[in-house]
């Protein structure tokens, strides 16, 4: 049965984990071990390494998703300008990738929104067509693009009014 809970310190070594597969391009791959070992040092991302501080006393809040006892995914919000909610670092096991495990996140991070008094989310992501579609099947609509000098992919930007919120 799929869970979604707010992070504790203890789930950190394994988000880091999960947070790695992008750097070694195993974002995809099901061959990925199920449960991922922990990781010793936190990734290149300052707000992973931090978690309670850049997300949770910043206003926002951090989810985890667990299946079967092990953790599959996670993602972040934090307040920006307004009442808008930046999604940060948004990441689902391969293995359980087309199982629900984002939208669960997704949905539940909306909700947490839209209580802590936030109207709007927005996001980037790399140029990646499956996140893409996933997005704009959760009703985010693309706003912008920006190409990364030195890269081979773009950033692109998309917002989502959050339901309910006026």
């Amino acid at each position: 049965m799929l869970t979604v809970r707010r992070f504790r310190e203890a789930d950190a070594p394994t988000l880091w984990a999960l947070s790695d597969l992008i750097t070694i391009g195993a974002t995809a791959d099901p061959g990925v071990p199920l449960p991922l070992p922990p990781a010793r040092h936190p990734p290149a991302f300052p707000d992973l390494a931090d978690i309670p501080a850049r997300f949770l006393r910043a206003g926002g809040d951090f989810l985890v998703a667990e299946l079967g006892g092990h953790l599959v995914g996670m993602g972040g919000i934090r307040p920006t300008a307004g009442s808008r909610a930046e999604v940060k670092r948004i990441r689902v096991h391969p293995a359980t990738r087309r199982h629900g495990v984002g939208r669960a996140l997704m949905t539940a991070l909306e909700r947490r929104a839209q209580g802590l008094g936030m109207r709007e989310m927005h996001l980037d992501t790399a140029d990646q067509p499956d996140a893409m579609a996933f997005y704009r099947s959760l009703g985010y609509e693309e706003v912008g693009r920006e190409r990364q000098p030195g890269r081979s992919w773009t950033l692109v930007y998309f917002v989502k009014r959050i339901p309910g919120s006026r």
